[in-house]
């Protein structure tokens, strides 16, 4: 039978899939059998978790006629420098509108999104909803001058941008059937909720699976952050045929490991960082998968671990590029040389 996802429109930008494999040293360190799945290996633009999502947004873009995207984000937002690269390599505008004010050297994410000719707007806010009304303003603006844009959310995390977790989840139930391994929890970083969506909404189509354990690093990107990945669950398992909601207790979401807010890193999380680094060669941020690397660390030194666990390495290394970021990870582990 053809796969439910197969008549939705879709650009392959991801090189998938992902690799599934043991951390066998970061494991011992903590007690516990770790595996990871890398959606941070790739190209340097289009890696991470977001790329997903963007196969199928842009897929959609696409075939609306679309020749340009507008998308709102962080500074160091990874969607946003996804995007851009999504957009160079489509040939689509790409106009990104980041919050806060533009720093006086780009870095990180934000070196990439201009160096990939992304327009990028700096909105002078922190505030969600601002940003909301500042990528209205430019799609308007678009349109005025005879553009076609089609407008993206926060971590392109929309339903359509949550099917390609679902199936994503379905990737990794193969690859665990590959691996021997008949039971796992996902552990994951969780902030816009497309990723937590997607994979909520791919193991109810499933009716088996890993449990899914989002960890999560932001708490204002909606007013209520568990309601709103219900709804993209629900609406992306809609989108799949699948039948039947998926209501907030339905979806496993740990706020303890946030901190004082997001992008604001944590001792927790730059040590976490540090010990997959030194172990296994494998580098996170201390905005999103840093943290989630964090909860994974205490729940194993914590006995809360009950067989093979799966970190779901959603990128986001770019930002360690930023002197803010890479040396909170660094001055809290001195020495470096």
């Amino acid at each position: 039978m053809p796969a439910p996802w197969a008549d939705l429109p879709r650009e392959p930008l991801a090189a998938l899939p992902t690799p599934l494999h043991r951390l066998p040293r970061f494991g011992a360190a903590i007690g516990a059998d770790v595996w990871i799945k890398r959606d941070d290996a790739g190209a340097v633009g289009l890696a991470g978790n977001k790329v997903r999502k963007l196969e199928f947004v842009l897929g959609a873009a696409r075939r609306e006629g679309a020749d340009a995207i507008v998308i709102v984000g962080a500074e160091q937002s990874n969607a946003c420098r996804a995007a851009a690269a999504a957009c160079a390599q489509l040939g689509l505008r790409c106009v990104l509108v980041l919050s806060g004010d533009q720093p006086e050297r780009a870095s990180g994410n934000l070196l990439l999104d201009r160096l990939y000719g992304a327009e990028v707007r700096f909105a002078g806010t922190t505030d969600w909803a601002a940003l909301a009304d500042a990528a209205a303003q430019a799609d308007d603006e678009l349109r005025a001058a005879g553009a076609t844009p089609y407008r993206l959310p926060a971590g392109a995390s929309s339903p359509l941008g949550a099917v390609g977790f679902a199936v994503a989840f379905f990737e990794l139930l193969d690859q665990l059937e590959a691996a021997g391994l008949a039971r796992a929890t996902v552990v994951h970083a969780s902030s816009s909720g497309g990723t937590h969506a997607g994979l909520a909404a791919g193991r109810r189509l499933a009716g088996r699976g890993p449990l899914i354990h989002g960890i999560g690093v932001a708490d204002d990107i909606h007013p209520d952050m568990p309601g709103a990945y219900a709804e993209l669950a629900t609406g992306a398992l809609e989108l799949l045929g699948g039948d039947g909601t998926i209501a907030p207790d339905d979806l496993w979401l740990d706020m303890r490991f946030l901190g004082r807010g997001y992008a604001i890193p944590t001792p927790e999380a730059g040590e976490a960082i540090r010990l997959l680094a030194r172990t296994e060669g494998i580098v996170c941020d201390p905005v999103y998968s840093g943290k989630a690397l964090a909860a994974l660390v205490a729940a194993a030194r914590g006995g809360e671990v009950d067989g093979p666990v799966v970190f779901w390495h959603t990128g986001g290394w770019h930002a360690l590029f930023a002197p803010r970021f890479g040396d909170a990870v660094l001055d809290a582990g001195a020495p470096r040389g």
